[in-house]
């Protein structure tokens, strides 16, 4: 489960009361839970830590009761609603080690850090640029998913600084899937989701252009097999990962432009309407 799309139950709290309650997907309302302590610190800190366990992070917790209490279509039922609105913090330099979360094998990482302020709460993350290539190649045994963050694909981690300064930083479940995908001899290495849009990382070291960027629909594929197209051919992996941000960000603000058209359309009648009475 990707990390801006909805899981299919998770725990709350209501924010009345504080009473701790399961939230299904699509439906409205909730089911209250037999382990509700009575004490709303208590009932947070067991929705916390059953969603953790699974993976559910608190902006998917909040789109799930956000959904169940004012409607499945609505933004903030949305996870990536929360996502388009980060506000940028600050980036720091960073000098440790990064965990391969499959391989529990740790690798050298120099860089920056990104930091986006969601939800009130500081996320770090880690620009595509700055991965290792361990992670990025073909010897990886997962596809990274990257969260798409004002338009920017970037890797959500955990940092945790020792005394000595330096730092070990992990990805967040969800951030990432275990498993090959190979497509045309190429095997994916990353992937992002922009609306219906997938744009995706290839890498084949026996191609004459090792590297490679697709896009798919994913709702044309429906339940089929990914079909991937439109292909940009590189011969080094960071052109190949400037070229998939880039494409991510290209159609990030196509979509966005085109939602503010259509409210704008929405909009106009009801306001000619106003003038003309």
């Amino acid at each position: 489960m990707r990390r801006n799309e909805l899981p299919d139950a998770c725990f709350s709290i209501l924010p009345s009361t504080g009473q701790l309650i399961i939230i299904k997907k699509g439906e409205s309302g909730y089911y209250p839970s037999e382990w509700d302590t009575g004490n709303r610190e208590e009932n947070r800190d067991i929705a916390s830590s059953h969603n953790v366990s699974r993976g559910i992070s608190d902006m998917q917790e909040s789109a799930m009761l956000s959904g169940s209490m004012f409607g499945w279509d609505t933004p903030g039922a949305n996870p990536q609603w929360y996502l388009d609105n980060a506000k940028y913090a600050n980036a720091n330099i960073l000098q440790g080690h990064v965990k391969d979360p499959v391989m529990s094998i740790y690798y050298p990482i120099n860089g920056l850090i990104l930091r986006y302020e969601i939800m009130g709460k500081q996320q770090p993350y880690l620009p595509m640029d700055k991965l290792p290539n361990e992670l990025m190649g073909m010897n990886a045994q997962f596809i990274m998913q990257p969260d798409l963050v004002c338009g920017r694909p970037v890797i959500p981690v955990k940092v945790t600084f020792a005394k000595n300064g330096s730092c070990t930083v992990e990805l967040e479940r969800g951030s990432y899937v275990a498993g090959r995908i190979i497509n045309a001899d190429y095997q994916i290495t990353a992937r992002v989701r922009v609306g219906n849009a997938e744009f995706a990382i290839g890498e084949c070291d026996k191609a004459p252009d090792p590297f490679v960027t697709w896009v798919r629909n994913c709702k044309n594929d429906g339940d089929g097999p990914p079909n991937y197209f439109w292909g940009h051919y590189r011969s080094y992996r960071a052109a190949a990962v400037e070229d998939f941000c880039e494409r991510a960000n290209d159609e990030y603000k196509k979509q966005q432009n085109r939602m503010v058209q259509q409210e704008q359309k929405r909009t106009t009648p009801k306001k000619e309407r106003g003038e003309a009475r």
